[in-house]
């Protein structure tokens, strides 16, 4: 079966299978933020220190090692819930079983960021700027993407002096983290944001711009979404009074990654959270479909897993309107249907295209709104 977690060490670890470990940032090329990079490594060397197949080593030792931060993630989860009085049932069915929560955790390492993201939004929600911009600037410096809800906490600050302590804090973590690596070989520190800015579309609802995944359109029509979507996000809390830190934060994440012209399946780890704290879907038979679709992205195209049954297929990330493109595109832009329909009260009631009477009869229409 398909492992971003094997490959990716293969490919920077142990290029023409010689599996000698390299530093990463210092020695060779990752594209993936310091703290998951050194992760990688630590686990390599855990790995080498038993026999056998150094790679099915690391690939154990990093599943067991990934327990810990899912685990502190649930416990978040929980303390999160717990304060928003959320029922508890929604953590298990939007949350823990669910095939992005139960397949991806195999292939990725998104779950390290994450939990320093909701640990960072549980602190904040306490009042703690401080801790909450040390979590995030670890969350930045273990997956840049699993940060983004940070500019939705950002933009709920009260005041200018709540917005310097929490951005000073983050950008000091993530600054001393990034520091000895800029300095040891800044030329492999820029690196890895190059890389990332010159991938090509991949699973965005922007394949349908163009034939050409390659194409320069990618890098303006994102920023100008994202750009366009923060100032929606700024005129709903300052003249539409939206205020809730959990609502901006989830704004922001859908926003980012329905912009970014990179929507790879393993980013949905990021989006659960949300899920359970808001009623963001029009029902659980609505995200299990989404989180169905994100999860078929990788099981159809990477994975042997289907060989079992017979069934096979042939995937090519350059052909337009394959199986795969569509269920991309369609699950892209799926995203904008949450952000701009969603059943989250504040939304609606700030909207102009659902504001006018679309509070009356809510505890009919949308129960789960009233928990």
């Amino acid at each position: 079966m398909y492992s971003d977690i094997v490959t990716v060490f293969q490919d920077r670890e142990c290029g023409q299978g010689s599996c000698t470990l390299l530093v990463p940032y210092i020695q060779t090329f990752d594209e993936y933020p310091v703290i998951t990079a050194m992760f990688m490594y630590l686990m390599g060397q855990l790995g080498n220190l038993f026999g056998g197949s150094l790679v099915s080593n690391y690939y154990w030792f990093t599943s067991a090692f990934l327990t810990v931060p899912t685990l502190l993630l649930v416990r978040e989860m929980l303390k999160i819930a717990e304060m928003r009085k959320t029922p508890p049932p929604r953590l298990l069915w939007y949350f823990v079983v669910t095939p992005t929560f139960v397949f991806m955790l195999l292939v990725n390492w998104y779950v390290i960021g994450v939990f320093f993201a909701v640990a960072g939004l549980r602190r904040y929600l306490q009042g703690g700027l401080k801790a909450s911009g040390v979590l995030f600037g670890l969350s930045a410096a273990s997956n840049l993407i699993t940060a983004i809800p940070a500019l939705g906490l950002l933009i709920a600050s009260k005041s200018g002096r709540e917005r310097v302590t929490f951005v000073t804090s983050a950008v000091a973590v993530y600054g001393a983290i990034n520091l000895p690596f800029v300095i040891l070989n800044e030329h492999l520190w820029l690196q890895a944001f190059n890389y990332a800015y010159g991938w090509y579309i991949e699973y965005s609802w922007m394949l349908v711009l163009s034939a050409d995944i390659w194409t320069p359109l990618r890098h303006s029509v994102a920023l100008t979404v994202f750009a366009v979507i923060i100032a929606g996000m700024v005129w709903l809390r300052y003249r539409r009074g939206v205020t809730d830190p959990v609502v901006l934060a989830f704004l922001s994440m859908f926003g980012y990654v329905f912009s970014t012209y990179i929507y790879t399946p393993q980013i949905n780890l990021a989006f659960l959270p949300f899920f359970v704290l808001l009623p963001v879907a029009s029902g659980y038979w609505e995200f299990l479909a989404f989180d169905t679709a994100n999860s078929l992205v990788i099981l159809l195209g990477f994975s042997q897993a289907l060989l079992p049954l017979g069934i096979t297929y042939s995937f090519d990330a350059f052909t337009r309107f394959d199986l795969i493109w569509w269920i991309a595109v369609i699950r892209s832009f799926w995203l904008a249907k949450f952000m701009l329909f969603s059943r989250i009260r504040t939304l609606r009631s700030a909207l102009p295209w659902t504001g006018k009477g679309a509070l009356k009869g809510q505890q009919q229409l949308f129960p789960e709104d009233v928990w």
